[in-house]
């Protein structure tokens, strides 16, 4: 009967380790997998953001030589690139709510596509 008891226990705890030690392996690779997501995302948008200020300094550039052949003058090519940039500037801050929930909403869509495509996996 001590041998039976014995052997029933020692099965138990086995079971359980194995168990236990396969939730870890689990959780490790969703961890490791969410981690992976993150950087991922995070590398992504920061060449987004690169590429983006990368077009908006040229379209500068392009926009104050194109002027400064239509005013025959770079400083005034430049100058008025630089209101004409100012202007888009004061126009974003003056829209800055309108600007602020269409982000938010972008936002949380991609969060809610991203929950979508995980439970469909």
């Amino acid at each position: 009967m001590q041998k039976k008891l014995r052997s029933f226990f020692i099965t138990y705890w086995e079971t359980a380790k194995r168990r236990v030690k396969a939730q870890l392996r689990k959780q490790r690779y969703q961890t490791v997998r969410a981690i992976s997501s993150l950087l991922a995302d995070l590398i992504t948008n920061a060449t987004i953001v690169v590429g983006i200020l990368l077009v908006i300094f040229l379209i500068c550039m392009t926009l104050s030589f194109s002027l400064s052949i239509v005013f025959k003058s770079h400083v005034l090519g430049f100058l008025a690139a630089t209101l004409c940039l100012t202007l888009v500037a004061l126009l974003v801050l003056w829209q800055r709510s309108k600007i602020d929930r269409y982000f938010v909403g972008l936002t949380i869509s991609r969060y809610f596509e991203k929950v979508k495509e995980k439970n469909n996996r």
